[in-house]
């Protein structure tokens, strides 16, 4: 289900946080809000850079044509590549049109848009670009858009033109480029789950399953070095994860709810021993809710593995509602500076009861996979959050 709402010049009044009052209103040639439903903000900041003709065209029919003038630089990330530029033939206002987007630098959108895009190493909310239309001297547009609804699995979007001579052409292109966005609702959720997700981030470490041991127990083994973050930044996530909106952060569509069921005392850039985690979380195509409870590492039961790396997080972990049938599970993660300074290497072992094949006959492949595809959404998120509000940036 879709909302759309054009907004025209005498009643744009700001609704949108980032956009800062009245005067940038009055200088935009035209309007367009809109909220997509089921679909993450993770999955347009995908899309700017990873865009093709398949699914340009299967999102509105009014699209004819796509193909890049000039590829972006870093396709395989969230967010868009400044100087990236493509064409596309699209029908809008009674006619067909030639569109030339050209990506513009984000520095230029600084105090048009969150400042806490520049926090981290590519935009996280917006794009910027310089639209020409027919070969007529271009204008500029801004797209703007964040997590809202029930559970933060909507998109709420702002797109807006400025400086452009063609006032009328303009606004027939932002309503063009909402129908557009709106279009991809489903078929952009399938490429951030596959093409980024399973095709990208999935091979980005790796895992191994031991064997059933004597006490059936299955020991689970991923290692993935995570580039982007410090292990400051890893210190300090475990006590602010926080509520629901920022654990979608994490992994926007194996995450479902989070919440404290016991809080952290104090927390800082050490994981609280007895805080509790309540969150459900789909591992493979099974939903789990599970109790995640921080444990000491000098008390009974010990870790499963040894911690030799400075950074580490230890915790039991159940399902809820099987909390006293099914054996307390286990799951260590430690981390280290990478090799080159730019990162982590982060080693996670999970001790889980065997009898977890009986409800799903793939669980370790499919947790392995689950580590793989959340740890490494971290470098999206964790440095603009940890640079704001442990470093007051």
């Amino acid at each position: 289900m879709l909302a759309s709402t054009v907004v025209g010049l005498a009643s744009a009044t700001a609704p949108w946080v980032a956009v800062p009052g009245l005067a940038h209103a009055q200088a935009a040639t035209a309007l367009t809000s809109f909220m997509v439903k089921d679909a993450r903000p993770e999955a347009y900041s995908w899309f700017w850079d990873n865009a093709d003709e398949a699914l340009f065209k299967g999102a509105n029919l009014e699209n004819r044509s796509f193909r890049w003038l000039q590829a972006p630089a870093t396709p395989q990330h969230l967010g868009y590549s400044a100087g990236a530029r493509y064409e596309a033939s699209s029908y809008f206002g009674g006619a067909l049109h030639k569109v030339v987007v050209s990506y513009l630098e984000p520095v230029t959108q600084q105090g048009r848009v969150a400042s806490d895009n520049f926090l981290g190493a590519k935009p996280y909310s917006f794009l910027a670009a310089e639209v020409s239309i027919d070969s007529k001297p271009p204008f500029t547009v801004l797209v703007q858009y964040n997590a809202v609804g029930q559970g933060y699995g909507d998109s709420q979007f702002r797109i807006e033109a400025a400086a452009a001579a063609d006032r009328a052409l303009a606004q027939d292109y932002v309503s063009h480029l909402g129908r557009t966005l709106r279009g991809l609702q489903g078929g952009v959720m399938k490429g951030l789950d596959e093409r980024y997700f399973n095709g990208v981030l999935k091979k980005r470490g790796f895992y191994s399953v031991g064997k059933v041991d004597k006490n059936l127990n299955v020991t689970l083994t991923i290692v993935q070095e995570i580039r982007g973050i410090t292990p400051e930044m890893l210190n300090w996530w475990w006590d602010h994860i926080g509520n629901t909106e920022r654990y979608r952060l994490w992994q926007p569509i194996d995450h479902v709810t989070f919440e404290w069921t016991v809080p952290p005392n104090s927390p800082d850039l050490m994981y609280d021993i007895g805080a509790v985690q309540k969150v459900k979380e789909y591992v493979g195509k099974s939903a789990w809710t599970l109790t995640i409870a921080g444990a000491d590492p000098h008390a009974a039961p010990l870790p499963p593995v040894p911690i030799t790396d400075p950074g580490y997080f230890y915790a039991r972990t159940n399902l809820s509602l099987l909390q006293s049938v099914l054996p307390s599970n286990s799951l260590v993660h430690q981390w280290k500076p990478n090799a080159t300074g730019d990162g982590v290497v982060l080693t996670s072992t999970f001790v889980n009861t065997a009898l977890a094949l009986v409800l799903n006959s793939n669980f370790f492949n499919d947790l392995g996979s689950h580590g793989l595809r959340e740890f490494q959404m971290l470098p999206y998120f964790l440095p603009r959050l940890y640079r704001r509000e442990q470093l007051g940036e």
